[in-house]
């Protein structure tokens, strides 16, 4: 049975409707999106699950109504503006978007199109490299960005002249990092008015003397940097307030990112297509 573009119009407000309430009574009845529970190696898991169910799903298209549905235009375009409406809500609202069901259903839903029509697209008698790169990367961006959200990790540590490795989570718990910090020198630059302007720190991080700025964090490993957040002078010397943020995926979001922009030079230097 084929579908008319009106029903696939119709399908995908109906789609937005019933994700809308589901959204609202999950919210209300059970409370915020538990993205903790979905931190490695559940993501990883999650990921897997859903890129087969996308593919057996992708080839069943001749004779399923789902398929077709999420190949069509409608789809498409519905995926768009509701990214566009996401984007304006994750920017005006103060809570994170990952805590919210109804980004959660959007995010894989827009996954989904995508790679549907990734699948369908990048072989058209040959690869069609502009296509693949531009599709493909946006597709392993938003994935690192969503299912590695749960794998996102924020401490702040107190720094002095003293070796020390406890750091503490946004929600108190504390943990011991596998490195030391050490304040070994710091420089502060004040103004006119006596408020700082500029300062930096000499941080010693197992044994190796690195300089922190604020706003020019060191990077202790891919996808961990060490901030310079504060600093506090005391009767007992200069304590320092270091931000250490923790991005496992943030390599492969690099990834995603470096294929799009490939992928627009391609678009550009290949002109336009049929």
């Amino acid at each position: 049975m084929q579908f008319s573009v009106s029903r696939y119009i119709f399908t995908s407000v109906l789609l937005v409707l019933v994700a809308g309430v589901v959204s609202w009574l999950l919210e209300t009845v059970v409370g915020a999106f538990p993205i903790e529970f979905f931190a490695f190696p559940m993501n990883v898991i999650l990921i897997a699950l859903w890129g087969i169910a996308v593919v057996e799903l992708y080839r069943a298209r001749e004779r399923s109504v789902v398929a077709r549905y999420l190949l069509s235009a409608s789809a498409t375009v519905t995926a768009i503006v509701l990214s566009a409406v996401g984007c304006i809500v994750v920017g005006l609202q103060a809570e994170p978007a990952t805590q919210s069901y109804g980004f959660v259903l959007l995010v894989v839903y827009v996954m989904t199109v995508l790679a549907m029509v990734t699948l369908r697209g990048w072989y058209v008698g040959g690869v069609r490299w502009r296509f693949l790169f531009s599709h493909l990367g946006l597709l392993l961006a938003l994935i690192a960005g969503f299912w590695g959200a749960a794998d996102y990790e924020e401490l702040r540590m107190i720094v002095d002249d003293k070796p020390r490795r406890e750091a503490i989570y946004i929600d108190g718990t504390a943990t011991n990092l596998d490195y030391t910090l050490r304040l070994a020198d710091f420089d502060v630059e004040y103004g006119a008015s006596g408020v700082p302007e500029q300062y930096r720190a000499d941080i010693e991080v197992d044994n190796k003397i690195v300089t922190l700025e604020v706003n020019d964090p060191y990077k202790v490993r891919f996808g961990e940097r060490v901030y310079l957040m504060n600093f506090d002078s005391t009767e007992q010397g200069v304590r320092l307030v270091v931000q250490i943020v923790r991005q496992p995926w943030q390599g492969l979001m690099v990834v995603g990112i470096v294929m799009m922009i490939f992928g627009a030079l391609l678009m550009f230097l290949g002109g336009a297509k049929r």
